[in-house]
């Protein structure tokens, strides 16, 4: 990792944003564990977490675990969205490696003591290339009337999802998923053993 603090906050910060499906104040973060996912030391991390809180760009409960506020939402988007151009807070992210989400054990909400795994971040260009196969080969299927509407219904949830600032990875899974069953269904078809693959890799 980059040692800059500023390379660091924000790799930080796009973690949480990341695990949180960029929603904010709907996902408490134990922030060691998040920043062990990026090789930071516990001092290191409470800089980090210190400096956030304090430009508001994310929020600490009395418990100790940490969530995104609205303005670290704008803040790392603006970032995206022009990854040449520094922010009020950050260099250009273009000359940043930002590592993958790996996976983070997060909260929901600050008074419940249950933990969910988070998803990877989702790839899109191979979400959008599973829905033009399918858009291309769903008469190859030959699927009933009934079923080749349920296809339909989760490529469409698949695709607004996709166009969506904040795609949910809940979302897509579960469409993902419904369209693996329908596919099991369609026992010794070639292309539908191909489209499983090809889900299987994105449900990792």
């Amino acid at each position: 990792m980059n040692n800059n603090i500023e390379d660091k906050r924000f790799q930080f910060l796009k973690k949480l944003y990341d695990v949180s499906d960029a929603n904010e104040e709907s996902v408490s973060v134990n922030p060691l564990e998040l920043g062990a996912e990026l090789g930071l030391s516990s001092s290191e991390i409470d800089r980090i977490s210190d400096f956030l809180n304090s430009e508001e760009l994310i929020g600490i409960y009395i418990a100790g675990s940490i969530y995104l506020k609205h303005k670290g939402i704008v803040e790392v988007e603006k970032a995206m969205s022009q990854p040449n151009e520094p922010t009020a807070y950050f260099p250009a992210i273009n000359y940043i490696h930002v590592e993958q989400m790996i996976g983070s054990q997060i909260q929901q909400s600050a008074n419940k003591s249950s933990q969910v795994l988070t998803y990877s971040a989702i790839d899109f260009e191979a979400m959008r290339k599973l829905v033009s196969d399918l858009k291309n080969q769903l008469s190859e299927l030959k699927l009933n009337a009934e079923t080749q509407a349920e296809v339909e219904s989760d490529i469409a949830t698949i695709e607004t999802q996709i166009k969506s600032p904040h795609p949910k990875h809940t979302i897509i899974k579960e469409s993902l998923m419904s369209l693996r069953t329908i596919l099991e269904g369609a026992a010794g078809s070639v292309i539908a053993a191909l489209l499983m693959q090809q889900i299987a890799v994105l449900l990792k």
